[in-house]
């Protein structure tokens, strides 16, 4: 029995999906809030899971997750576990990230804790656990006291540091995504953040524009479609033997911020000029009635002129001999501009 938490988000639901399809013979226990109840059977009916999966209406912000006399029960089935549910929101207030990505974290461990059955556990932190940390950040590396960008950053470090200082009890994968953005073949996602907020202003631009240019544009920025990071937890989840291991799922060759910006303008057939500002007043710009005409958030300013990279070794090496690899950025950035050209998505995130 494989417990998740993060349905009916993006990545859950796809996880979901896809873990279905790789053990045909998993059933799921679903961790749920009350309010995405509803919305989690409507998604098992369409995936024609119904038989497969049970809806736990639950919280993971409450110490017993909210299960009550279930409690027991639930740690006694499961076999496997996937924690995704947590606030991916550079903006999120402190108080709200630490309870539900902190805390929550440490009751999703308590109930696996308990579980005698358990044979793996998967948990989903982020590549920017790193924080304000320059240079080249390794897999195998966690503790520091360069600080954070932001709440969420800082956040999800407490909770991988909660993870990792249980290692020894549960056995555990832990997956750090970079920024992930829609997926590579049909450009499918739910969520218009990140670089989608600087596609999305050069969109509501003339076809001859100025834009800023955050810093010197020379630093890289680390994309990785939905699929990529799916495929790979997917593999490393259902082979075995990667307990105790920590894996970058990031792109090992990322574009520049300025490559990146000059490939969006290139795919809309635009013509910019860009006029270099330091990222302090490009931050307060995006602070100003200009910032929210344009819709950047000012947070992801320090994510577009961060001199840091991902080595994934681990990763790279687990995934060895297989066919999934994270792909070329300009490979799917076209589909990634058509899908946002032609659809509506949310740019908050859901809790």
């Amino acid at each position: 029995m494989t417990f998740l938490t993060g349905v009916p988000g993006f990545l859950g639901t796809r996880l979901l999906r896809a873990l279905a399809v790789t053990k045909p013979e998993q059933s799921f226990l679903l961790l749920v809030q009350p309010k995405f109840e509803a919305r989690t059977h409507a998604l098992l009916a369409d995936l024609e899971l119904d038989d497969r999966a049970s809806v736990l209406p639950g919280n993971i912000t409450e110490p017993d997750l909210a299960l009550g006399d279930q409690y027991d029960d639930v740690a006694d089935q499961i076999t496997n576990a996937v924690h995704l549910a947590a606030v991916y929101d550079l903006s999120v207030p402190r108080d709200v990230g630490w309870q539900v990505n902190v805390d929550g974290t440490r009751h999703v461990l308590d109930l696996l804790a308990e579980s005698p059955n358990l044979e793996r556990f998967g948990y989903v932190s982020s590549a920017y656990v790193s924080g304000t940390r320059t240079g080249t950040i390794y897999e195998d590396e966690l503790v520091h006291d360069a600080g954070f960008k932001n709440f969420y950053e800082e956040t999800k470090y407490h909770a991988e540091v909660l993870v990792q200082d249980r290692m020894d009890e549960i056995p555990t994968l832990i997956f750090r995504p970079s920024i992930v953005v829609g997926d590579s073949e049909t450009g499918e996602t739910d969520k218009f953040d990140g670089p989608y907020f600087v596609l999305n202003a050069l969109r509501t631009l003339p076809r001859y524009t100025l834009m800023t240019r955050v810093g010197s544009g020379t630093e890289p920025v680390n994309l990785v479609p939905v699929d990529f990071v799916i495929d790979a937890m997917v593999h490393l989840m259902t082979t075995g033997g990667h307990e105790g291991t920590v894996f970058h799922l990031t792109d090992p060759q990322p574009l520049t911020a300025q490559a990146i910006m000059e490939l969006f303008a290139d795919l809309l057939g635009m013509t910019v000029t860009y006029v270099p500002v330091p990222p302090g007043v490009a931050r307060g710009l995006m602070n100003t009635g200009v910032g929210r005409i344009l819709g950047i958030a000012p947070e992801l300013i320090n994510y577009f002129d961060h001199p840091s990279s991902y080595d994934a070794s681990n990763t790279q090496a687990a995934l060895d001999g297989t066919d999934i690899a994270c792909p070329a950025f300009p490979d799917y950035a076209p589909t990634m501009v058509e899908y946002a050209r032609c659809h509506d998505a949310r740019s908050s995130a859901m809790y």
